[in-house]
C-alpha cells in the first residue's frame, strides 16, 4: 500500500493526497500568498483551489507553471458560468507553457480535476508553482504594463532588492513564438547580486565561482582582469526587445523558476542616477 501524504497548507503551499479523499468530493485548499506551489499526489476527484492576494482585496494577475512530470490531472480557472481550460498534457501547447489570469475581486479559483486512472496504486503527482502579481487599487491588467521603462525610483528598488542585477552587454536576443517570450543574453563584466544561478562563469571549470548564494549587495562580486560572466534573461515577447551596442544595468526578479528582466537602463544612466541618490539610498550603490 503506498504511503499516505497527508494535506498540508501553510497558507503559500499545499501538499496532500488523492487517497485521502477516497474518490469523492472537492477538497477545498486555501493560499493566500504570492507564491506558492501546489502539490498532489494520487490525484483523485478534485481539488478547488482558492488564491488570494496577500494585500487585501486588491485584483492580481496570476500565472501557474505546471512540473515537468505533471500527470493524473488537468486545470481548470473558474469563471463566471463555467470552468475554463488552463492547463492539460493534451491541449496541445508546450508544457513549460506559463499560463495566466486575472482574478475578480482579489480572489480567483482553480478546479484541478483528476483524470480517470485505471490503476489506483500508480503514483502521479499533478504539481505547479504559481506566481500572483498585484495589480494597482481599480486596475486592470495591460500585458504591455511590463514593457514601459523603469522609472529612477523603480530602478533604486529594484537594485536593492532585485533577485539579480548585472552590468553587461547583449550578446543574443531569440524570440520563442511557443511560449510567448523572448530570451535575452547577457555577458556580464560585474555581478552585483543574484539570489540564484541566473549568471555563471564564461569558463565551464569556474562556472560554481559565479554562485556564491549571498543577495547581500554590500558583498557584491567583483570581477577582475578579463573574467566575465554569461546569463539568460526572459522579456514578454509582446515587449519587442532588441539587442543595443553598449553596456547595461539588467536587473530582474525570478518568477516561477524564470528570471524576468524587469529593468535595463545603459550603465552611463545608472551612473548619474545612482550619483545623485546615493545620500537616501536604502542600500549602497555601486556602479
Amino acid at each position: 500500500m503506498p504511503g499516505l501524504v497527508c494535506s498540508e497548507s501553510n497558507g503559500c503551499d499545499f501538499y496532500g493526497s488523492g487517497l485521502e479523499q477516497d474518490g469523492r468530493g472537492v477538497q477545498p485548499v486555501y493560499l493566500s500568498c504570492s507564491s506558492g506551489r501546489v502539490e498532489w499526489q494520487y490525484p483523485r476527484a478534485g481539488l478547488r483551489v482558492i488564491l488570494k492576494s496577500p494585500h487585501k482585496d486588491r485584483d492580481f494577475q496570476a500565472c501557474i507553471k505546471g512540473d515537468s512530470k505533471f500527470e493524473g490531472a488537468r486545470i481548470y480557472v473558474e469563471g463566471y458560468r463555467s470552468l475554463l481550460p488552463l492547463f492539460a498534457l493534451d491541449d496541445g501547447r508546450p508544457q513549460e507553457l506559463v499560463r495566466c489570469f486575472t482574478s475578480y475581486k482579489g480572489q480567483a479559483a482553480l478546479y484541478v480535476e483528476a483524470e480517470p486512472s485505471s490503476d489506483d496504486l500508480k503514483k502521479e503527482v499533478a504539481a505547479f508553482d504559481y506566481d500572483l502579481q498585484t495589480l494597482g487599487k481599480g486596475e486592470l491588467y495591460d500585458p504591455l504594463e511590463e514593457c514601459r521603462p523603469c522609472s529612477e525610483d523603480e530602478m533604486l528598488r529594484l537594485y536593492c532588492s532585485g533577485d539579480f542585477v548585472a552590468r553587461g552587454s547583449i550578446e543574443r536576443v531569440e524570440d520563442n513564438s511557443e511560449l510567448s517570450t523572448t530570451t535575452i543574453t547577457i555577458r556580464a563584466s560585474k555581478l552585483f547580486q543574484q539570489t540564484s544561478p541566473v549568471f555563471r562563469h564564461s569558463h565551464a571549470h569556474d562556472a560554481k565561482k559565479a554562485w556564491d548564494g549571498t543577495n547581500d549587495i554590500s558583498n557584491s562580486i567583483r570581477l577582475g582582469g578579463v573574467a566575465e560572466y554569461t546569463g539568460r534573461v526572459d522579456v514578454p515577447i509582446q515587449c519587442g526587445a532588441r539587442a543595443g551596442e553598449g553596456e547595461f544595468l539588467v536587473m530582474g526578479v525570478m518568477r516561477l523558476g524564470k528570471p524576468i528582466l524587469r529593468c535595463a537602463p545603459r550603465h552611463a544612466e545608472w551612473v548619474k542616477i545612482a550619483k545623485a541618490a546615493r545620500a537616501n539610498a536604502q542600500c549602497v550603490l555601486e556602479t
